[in-house]
């Protein structure tokens, strides 16, 4: 046997523990960044945490002390202040998750009186693991209207805060949590739907060929679903993490206003006292290094995050300048590449700071991963939304002679003449993604 060396070049990329961690600080939510630094605080001596709930304090007593008596009784008392305030929000240590969701439904505008009841009603309606413990037919009877129409208040609850709410089953529950993953590996979906006992089984090559795929992508979708978040169980009556709007975004006359919200936020500094103790003891100078550079990389982090969300939200504005004039019926088609290109990042950066985060427009608060829709090219060379096709759709579905209703192919038809170029195979898609049967079942079912 003839033996042989051979070398080749391999270029790989390797992320520093700076890079790592400011990429961990960006995917943090709001409430996961506050527990994050006071778990940080815990560890370094060097951070000086000021907890929001006592700035927001001092610097009102700050305030108040600078009035008069009489200042402050004709102004102080007689201010009103609109803006959004997430200390009131967060007075609560302990609300249900009823109480908890019903909060975000205001979130939501352009939902009628029947629209909030029926939402009310499937809230109260979950269990204790969250999900849906009701037949929807049932509901619709209810409230006499449509499956369709229930299912489409359900699809708004399932967008609500805890990720997972509304499902009806343990595997809706994690599609749930994928459909919000632009990074999910792309059979994960797939998986789920179909083959969870092999998945659960770890049956690796059986799945790799059974779907033509290397063994080595099976193993990262299977520990892709392995780790997804477990299901809610026991009391519903916990603490509560707040939805909280990381941005602000507001029109003054022509001019769009962009604020970070970090009012929520503790304040961290370091403790310069304690830093001229470590570093003049000639014991602890290994000590002082590493928690001098672990208190920079957090302070660097928090920094780089708020960067990021500044120039993330100046970009959406420029982009998507409908929709914060109009609405999410305004949104225009947009993709997280599109943005990371843009911005120079990489699209995995641009998936972490929309993951969990929030942003408060005069429309509602959204959440920056619902502003990320597919198009379709129309014949003027633009992209019209998913979205808007489909409720162009149910529009044209809704309006047809019950006697008579539109084909597949009529509604393709349509739409050409509209702009809209898509095949019949997709309108028959869309209309089956939307729960609307076909025009003999509209007919005789």
């Amino acid at each position: 046997m003839q033996m042989a060396i051979k070398t080749s070049q391999k270029v790989t990329q390797v992320l520093s523990a700076q890079l790592v961690q400011h990429l961990e600080i960006l995917q943090y939510s709001t409430n996961e960044l506050e527990q994050f630094i006071y778990d940080k605080a815990n560890e370094n001596p060097l951070l000086v945490v000021t907890d929001a709930t006592v700035k927001s304090q001092y610097e009102e007593i700050l305030q108040v002390a600078s009035y008069s008596f009489k200042n402050f009784s004709a102004q102080y008392c007689g201010r009103q202040n609109n803006s959004f305030n997430p200390i009131e929000m967060k007075l609560a240590a302990k609300e249900s998750f009823e109480q908890f969701l019903l909060e975000q439904v205001p979130m939501h505008k352009n939902l009628s009186l029947l629209d909030l009841k029926i939402l009310t009603f499937l809230i109260r309606s979950l269990d204790d693991r969250l999900f849906l413990d009701v037949d929807l037919e049932i509901v619709a009877n209810k409230f006499k209207t449509k499956v369709l129409h229930i299912e489409a208040l359900l699809d708004l609850l399932q967008t609500f805060e805890p990720v997972g709410v509304g499902a009806r089953n343990y595997k809706e529950y994690l599609l749930i949590q994928v459909d919000r993953d632009a990074l999910a590996p792309k059979l994960t979906s797939q998986f789920i739907k179909t083959d969870l006992e092999l998945v659960a089984a770890q049956s690796i090559k059986q799945l790799s060929k059974k779907y033509k795929t290397p063994i080595q992508e099976v193993k990262k979708t299977v520990h892709y679903i392995k780790n997804l978040k477990p299901v809610v169980t026991g009391d519903k009556f916990e603490t509560i993490p707040y939805v909280i709007p990381e941005i602000e975004v507001e029109k003054l006359g022509e001019e769009w206003m962009i604020n970070l919200n970090r009012g929520y936020l503790p304040i961290v500094s370091i403790d310069k006292h304690y830093v001229e103790i470590l570093k003049n003891d000639p014991n602890c100078k290994t000590y002082f290094k590493d928690t001098m550079k672990d208190a920079l990389l957090l302070l660097q982090g928090i920094e780089q995050r708020d960067k990021t969300l500044y120039e993330l939200a100046r970009l959406l504005v420029e982009l998507q300048e409908d929709f914060f004039n109009k609405g999410i019926e305004a949104i225009k088609p947009m993709r997280l590449k599109d943005v990371a290109d843009i911005l120079g990042l990489h699209v995995s950066t641009i998936s972490r700071a929309v993951r969990g985060k929030y942003i408060k427009t005069s429309q509602g608060v959204y959440g920056l991963q619902s502003l990320f829709t597919k198009g379709v090219m129309n014949i003027s060379g633009k992209m019209d939304s998913i979205m808007y096709i489909k409720k162009r759709l149910k529009q044209l579905i809704d309006a047809e002679d019950k006697q008579k209703p539109l084909t597949d192919q009529q509604i393709t038809t349509i739409l050409s003449t509209e702009g809209i170029q898509i095949s019949r195979r997709t309108v028959a898609k869309y209309r089956e993604e939307m729960n609307i049967v076909s025009s003999f079942n509209r007919v005789y079912g």
